[in-house]
């Protein structure tokens, strides 16, 4: 098969007119102009016309588990509010509620031009489904706890699943300790040593707000009041005085060069150890906007060299799924990102923060994730037309098959 449009962005410092993409397999052939590479075989063309085929997007954070929250759950001024809405009626889905909300959210992920997902997985609900999805997925299996008698349940839980699930070609198995005011030190340190002996990718919550800098160095404010809350007890809770980064590489975690979703708040220090450890962030821009954040210290990682790649949270603190649209809000709220780095952090570096390999340009001989996304093909720079409201995403493809295709789309 051979698709073909009006440009092809191949990566972040290549676009090319009358682009074409050969896919053979799970595997992209060739890729180049379309008068250049065009096979006199009967192969099958498709024709996208005024498009632009770019690798797949990757969404490096994401709680599929949650996407029938949307609009369910209130906005409070408080993240812990908000938080605590999201623990109490999560509590109450059922596996077939479970299995839809993933399913739901594959959909979305898919037409929103994500070929990869980052997803946090909470419980085995919903598990089956998302192993068996076409997307391609790092299924981070969560785990938490404060109370010393939590540990033993929760890493025998974590074991157990670790024992039962096999990677394929689209699923890899990872694994994530919640976050510092919901998950001990132990645990912690469990995840970071079963991490290192299996070889998995690690990933947690971190810096996300202020209240929870205040609990890791006072051990008070909102965190607090929500454990009270939830009747778990802080009886043992010995407050470390260090700010959330400092905190992960005391417990050896940075040393796995992790994936760190948010980092909404950080220090000069914070970034330096982050630039030091080699450790990737997942910025979530519009879930950042939702809960009305400070700017982000996006700028500052980046020109530190911290790998940077983009997530969207979860449909409970976003208003969709989609990539494409995360691309958007970047490009029209980061004036500072260029279109360079724009493409880089939705592309190669989601590719680098997952730890995959060959996914995120269009190479020959790498995997065939990508999209089209569909243009006005008005005269302005390709990229400013992919990024406009009115573009929007055609056709998915991950591993050589189509996934996603627009109503609109005759092919």
């Amino acid at each position: 098969m051979i698709l073909r449009a009006k440009y092809a962005i191949l990566n972040s410092r290549t676009i090319i007119e009358d682009g074409a993409v050969v896919l053979c397999g799970s595997k992209i052939q060739e890729v180049g102009r379309y008068t250049e590479i065009r096979d006199p075989c009967s192969i099958k063309v498709i024709d996208l016309g005024s498009a632009v085929i770019m690798p797949g997007l990757i969404n490096t954070h994401t709680h599929l588990e949650l996407t029938h929250h949307k609009n369910l759950v209130n906005h409070y001024a408080r993240f812990t509010d908000w938080l605590f809405q999201i623990v109490t009626k999560s509590n109450c889905d059922d596996h077939r509620q479970v299995n839809q909300a993933i399913s739901d959210g594959i959909q979305l992920s898919l037409a929103g031009g994500a070929t990869t997902i980052g997803n946090i997985q909470s419980s085995e609900k919903g598990l089956e489904t998302l192993k068996y999805s076409q997307i391609r997925k790092i299924v981070f299996l969560e785990t938490l706890g404060l109370s010393p008698h939590v540990f033993f349940d929760e890493s025998e839980r974590i074991n157990k699943r670790l024992k039962s699930l096999r990677n394929d070609d689209l699923f890899t198995i990872a694994v994530t300790p919640h976050a510092p005011y919901s998950t001990s030190a132990k645990l912690y340190q469990y995840c970071a040593d079963i991490a290192r002996l299996n070889r998995l990718h690690l990933s947690t919550h971190i810096a996300e707000t202020e209240a929870e800098i205040e609990f890791l160095q006072h051990g008070t404010g909102e965190f607090t009041e929500l454990l009270n809350m939830l009747g778990i007890s802080l009886d043992v809770w010995d407050p470390p005085e260090v700010t959330p980064i400092i905190y992960l590489r005391q417990q050896g975690v940075l040393d796995l060069q992790p994936l760190l979703a948010h980092c909404n708040y950080l220090t000069d220090k914070d970034i330096d150890i982050l630039s030091k450890s080699g450790s990737s962030v997942a910025f979530c821009p519009r879930s950042h906007k939702y809960f009305h954040h400070t700017n982000h210290p996006i700028m500052r990682l980046i020109s530190a060299g911290v790998n940077v790649s983009i997530g969207t949270d979860s449909l409970a603190s976003n208003w969709s799924l989609s990539m494409l649209d995360e691309l958007k809000f970047l490009a029209n709220n980061y004036e500072e990102l260029s279109s360079e780095t724009l493409i880089s952090l939705l592309t190669i570096n989601g590719t680098k923060s997952l730890k995959l390999k060959n996914i995120g340009k269009l190479e020959k001989d790498w995997q065939a994730d990508l999209i089209a996304v569909g243009i006005s093909d008005d005269g302005r720079p390709v990229f400013d037309q992919v990024c406009d409201e009115t573009s929007e995403n055609l056709m998915t493809i991950v591993a050589g098959t189509i996934c996603y295709k627009n109503e609109n789309l005759e092919i």
